[in-house]
């Protein structure tokens, strides 16, 4: 497997749960409302994320990579 180079600005996941399945979990688990908040605020985002793959929304190649990138992390 070809190692990516490290990018400064690159946020980089490399853990094997998915992203929904960590944000439910913070969900879940917290009372903080200020999480609670972030975290279905992400959740939301990721719907908006999912449906503009679907239908094709962006037309930038860089943009779908990078939504995907999102999708299957």
């Amino acid at each position: 497997m070809k190692r990516q180079p490290s990018h400064p600005n690159q946020l980089c996941l490399s853990i094997g749960t998915p992203l929904r399945v960590l944000i439910e979990d913070v969900l879940r688990t917290t009372r903080n409302p200020q999480l609670r908040k972030a975290a279905e605020q992400m959740l939301e985002s990721l719907d908006t994320f999912e449906l503009a793959h679907q239908i094709g929304l962006s037309k930038s190649v860089k943009a779908n990579v990078a939504i995907q990138e999102i999708l299957t992390k």
